[in-house]
């Protein structure tokens, strides 16, 4: 009888094991991205349904921009390579980066207010004032709006950093830079 339990465990022990190699394999996975090497996690406030929904980069090459949560939506800014959170920004409702934009001057972020909407929310980067403006008083107009997909994954312009939402945590974003050749 002894014998018996004792194999039931030595089994048990090694069925653990096997899973849980397999499962590393799995978690290391998500951490990989040919010609590129895993360097940080990004981690985000804690807040009211912490996901990530949109990734967007500053034209002018200064910062990340993601937005997570909702109800308030949280916009974070984090400098490129040093990928230090810069800034915080709450704005009261859910919104689309797809739509949103950074100015010429890269003094003002502008928020598309919402899909049928011709407002925008505008953020000035320098004194952290939010307002709402007419479309006609954004430096693009009033162009229509294009339906199209979250981005939740992009290159840098120059390819030198893949970044992407981890896909196990959507809490987490991931960032890879590109190996030496």
């Amino acid at each position: 009888m002894k014998d018996n339990f004792f194999q039931y465990i030595n089994i048990f022990t090694i069925v653990l094991l096997i899973a849980s190699l397999s499962n590393i394999d799995h978690v290391q996975a998500q951490y990989e991205k040919e010609g590129y090497t895993f360097i940080q996690k990004l981690k985000t406030p804690r807040a009211r349904k912490p996901e990530v929904h949109e990734l967007m980069l500053d034209p002018h090459g200064r910062f990340l921009i993601l937005t997570y949560s909702s109800h308030p939506t949280h916009i974070l800014l984090y400098q490129l390579n040093s990928w230090n959170l810069h800034k915080e920004y709450m704005v009261p409702e859910w919104f689309d980066l797809s739509n949103s934009f950074v100015d010429p001057d890269g003094r003002y972020l502008f928020i598309d207010f919402g899909r049928f909407s011709s407002k925008y929310r505008r953020i000035d980067l320098t004194t952290d004032n939010i307002d709402t403006v007419e479309c006609s008083k954004t430096p693009r107009g009033c162009i229509p709006k294009e339906a199209s997909q979250t981005r939740t994954n992009l290159y840098t312009p120059d390819k030198s950093y893949y970044i992407t939402v981890n896909r196990k945590n959507k809490r987490d974003v991931l960032i890879f830079k590109k190996e030496n050749n």
